[in-house]
């Protein structure tokens, strides 16, 4: 299929535009706007004069290169998906049923129909409304397979069996919804939305490593080159004060000059003063740094190792983290390898060694009172001590999970 050639503020505006027209919601509108800015930058400083399917697959193999896959890779590729569309002059469903084939009866596919118009007279944007297709069509197709072609066979017992077997948790609330609109419309005489089981998204405990591994971490990194000095002082920026990778980058030279003791900066995410004694260890490595930097008139401490010299990015930072963490030997497994894990490293360290929450907010630089919660979560070994066996289910309990109730 041909692709027309398009500005790249032509191709931003359209694509917005068509997000509108679809009845997406301003702030799904707004964050289309802010994903398209970063796919646009990354191709202009790559130098891409217009937008492409090849650009946009390179900056998605960047990206997962840099990032590995996470929330933020899906919302781009989404983005990338979308951009396509554009310049095709298409409009593909990117929001997949994974596969699924629903097998529904007449009064099924009608009640699904009459379902998804109730969503668009009430204004769900689009992708809502998809999300309520697959989510219902799933769940009236499991009633198919258990001989309930009818609402007039539905029962407790029956939603007791099914609702299980949805296995994308997150769809129950879309179930329960549905099923209280059934009966707000007449259509059944039962609420029977309270038969489907409530379910939160575990949180889940961010990536840590003891001091031993980020020793090892450390340790890996040749400090007898120039590229090995300037990568150990940043990383100990980041393990032994926590600082974000942001703020190491454009950590300046007055920042630490005349053999300071303490560092005072304003962070680049929250905008506030960080106020931090300069740990001796990350002191002398900065110093070792700075007596073999190339000489330059530029502010920053750390630059890139090639002429013309520019201050580094937090990518140099990452990409350097990863390749150290893989010479040292520590066996990652599922964890993230980015600055970030360092920083709650850092946090999960100083937490079990009792040192006060309010203390380690301090030395993070989080402004609100909130994210001690956040370091509680992640104080594992203490949580133990309070670990209790869940006790058998028995009763009602019981027949309800077994889908005996009625």
């Amino acid at each position: 299929m041909q692709e027309h050639i398009k500005s790249f503020e032509d191709l931003k505006a359209e694509l917005l535009d068509r997000m509108k027209a679809r009845g997406c919601t301003p702030i799904t509108v707004t964050g289309y706007g802010y994903l398209c800015n970063s796919v646009i930058s990354w191709l202009k400083n790559n130098g891409f004069t217009s937008y492409s399917k090849e650009g946009g697959e390179k900056f998605l193999q960047n990206y997962l290169a840099a990032h590995e896959r996470n929330q933020y890779y899906l919302s781009l590729r989404t983005v990338i998906y979308r951009l396509d569309d554009i310049i095709e002059n298409t409009w593909n469903d990117v929001h997949s049923n994974k596969g699924k084939k629903f097998s529904l009866s007449d009064e099924y596919n009608a009640v699904v129909s009459k379902y998804c118009d109730w969503g668009k007279d009430i204004g769900l944007s689009y992708g809502t409304i998809k999300i309520k297709r697959y989510a219902i069509s799933w769940f009236l197709d499991e009633l198919c397979k258990l001989k309930c072609p009818s609402l007039t066979q539905l029962s407790s017992s029956k939603i007791a069996v099914v609702c299980p077997k949805i296995t994308d948790h997150n769809l129950w609330g879309e179930i329960r919804v549905f099923l209280r609109y059934l009966a707000g419309s007449g259509m059944t005489e039962v609420d029977y939305s309270t038969i489907v089981p409530h379910y939160s998204k575990p949180y889940v405990l961010p990536s840590v490593y003891s001091v031993d591994e980020i020793s090892l971490i450390e340790a890996s990194i040749d400090t007898s080159t120039v590229l090995g000095k300037r990568d150990y002082a940043m990383i100990l920026l980041a393990s032994r004060m926590g600082m974000r990778s942001g703020d190491i980058v454009k950590l300046k030279i007055k920042d630490v000059e005349n053999n300071r003791n303490e560092i005072n900066i304003i962070q680049e995410k929250t905008g506030n003063m960080l106020h931090l004694p300069l740990v001796e260890d990350v002191r002398l490595a900065i110093n070792n740094y700075l007596t073999v930097r190339p000489d330059t008139d530029i502010g920053e401490i750390f630059l890139n190792m090639c002429a013309p010299y520019h201050a580094v990015t937090t990518g140099t930072l990452r990409n350097a983290l990863r390749k150290y963490i893989l010479a040292s030997g520590v066996d990652s497994g599922r964890r993230k390898r980015g600055p970030h894990v360092l920083r709650a490293s850092l946090a999960s360290s100083m937490v079990n060694d009792t040192i006060p929450y309010e203390t380690v907010r301090k030395v993070l630089g989080h402004s609100s009172n909130n994210a001690i919660k956040h370091y509680a979560r992640i104080d594992i070994e203490k949580l133990r001590q309070y670990s209790l066996i869940p006790p058998e289910p028995t009763g009602g309990f019981q027949d309800f999970l077994n889908g005996r109730c009625k």
